[in-house]
């Protein structure tokens, strides 16, 4: 339960006045009570309401976003949201692209800070945004979206991926594929984790083998569906009448090696992927896949921040998740 002024003032026999004034460092209040007063409240782990406090100091109708990397196919489409929704709310935006390095994260936030903006809309790098809570500290509310986001994070929007994933194996299924093979980076993210427990739940219900292989070299994305479609071929092993690849340009990756080697899809082998990234649906490529909502995830990012930073009493924690679909194309049609 929240520790407030309340609770504070009752345990050091004062009035609320006073730890208002002790805690905000005015100067009509002795210096002994207002040490004492601090200190209780910090024994009491007592946070204050800083969106509150802090929007009378900051440009209210600013927002910072920061994105790992604004090329990343499924970006444009989300702040595309941002913008439309910013604009229907009134917001001004900030735009940091990080490069996907953590300095730039970092930097950018602190200059977010400087610039007072209201709020930071982040889709972080890596699981730990602790750099990021720093920086910040408490005074402006942080809405966490992307690939990163997972529970302990306080504002964030997700997509139910152990859903989609569930979806792109049943079809694969109700096909009459029963060697499924899926492939996956290596990177320890809640959106991956759902995406293989998604798959391997479905495979276990209907009793087929969960067989999951994992990028060795560390590679992402293309790059990696090729390496290890590569190394497939080359075992010498019965190739799987289907692939799951963790996300779309891992799965063009696959294709191309396939395509390469004078693999029918989805004849030899069918391709399923997950994101729905713009070259999913070129001619060449028709790729099935797991839709992600992505424009409707920047509404909801602002819709949410919005809602924190107008809210008369401060919201604990709170999360959206969106739900995806499927977009079957001629990778998967038997």
């Amino acid at each position: 339960m929240r520790v407030t002024i309340k609770d504070i003032a009752k345990k050091a026999g004062v009035s609320v006045a006073a730890v208002s004034k002790a805690l905000n460092d005015q100067p009509d209040i002795g210096q002994k009570t207002k040490d004492r007063i601090k200190r209780i409240s910090k024994e009491m782990g007592y946070t204050p309401n800083a969106v509150a406090r802090n929007l009378v100091k900051r440009d209210y109708k600013t927002l910072g976003i920061l994105i790992p990397d604004i090329s990343t196919p499924i970006y444009p489409a989300i702040y595309k949201g941002i913008s439309a929704s910013a604009i229907k709310y009134g917001y001004t935006l900030l735009l940091g692209d990080m490069n996907r390095n953590l300095d730039n994260e970092k930097q950018y936030a602190q200059t977010m800070m400087e610039n007072r903006v209201a709020g930071l809309i982040v889709s972080p790098i890596c699981n730990d945004t602790s750099h990021l809570e720093e920086v910040v500290r408490g005074q402006i509310p942080i809405v966490y979206f992307g690939g990163k986001v997972n529970h302990k994070m306080k504002y964030y929007v997700g997509i139910n991926n152990v859903l989609g994933a569930s979806l792109a194996t049943e079809h694969l299924i109700s096909q009459g594929h029963k060697n499924i093979l899926m492939i996956s980076d290596k990177n320890e993210t809640k959106t991956r984790l759902d995406r293989i427990h998604g798959y391997v739940s479905v495979m276990e219900k209907n009793k087929l083998e969960p067989k999951v292989r994992i990028c060795s070299t560390g590679s992402l994305g293309r790059e990696c569906g090729s390496e290890e479609m590569l190394k497939i071929i080359d075992e010498g092993s019965e190739l799987p009448t289907a692939i799951f690849a963790l996300n779309d340009s891992m799965a063009i990756g696959i294709m191309e090696v396939l395509m390469n080697h004078r693999i029918r899809i989805p004849e030899d082998v069918a391709i399923m992927g997950y994101d729905d990234i713009p070259f999913s649906s070129l001619p060449m490529i028709n790729l099935s896949t797991v839709w992600q909502p992505k424009y409707e995830t920047g509404e909801a990012v602002i819709k949410l921040i919005n809602e924190v930073l107008t809210s008369s009493a401060e919201i604990e924690q709170k999360s959206v998740i969106l739900d995806p679909h499927l977009c079957l194309r001629n990778s998967t049609a038997l």
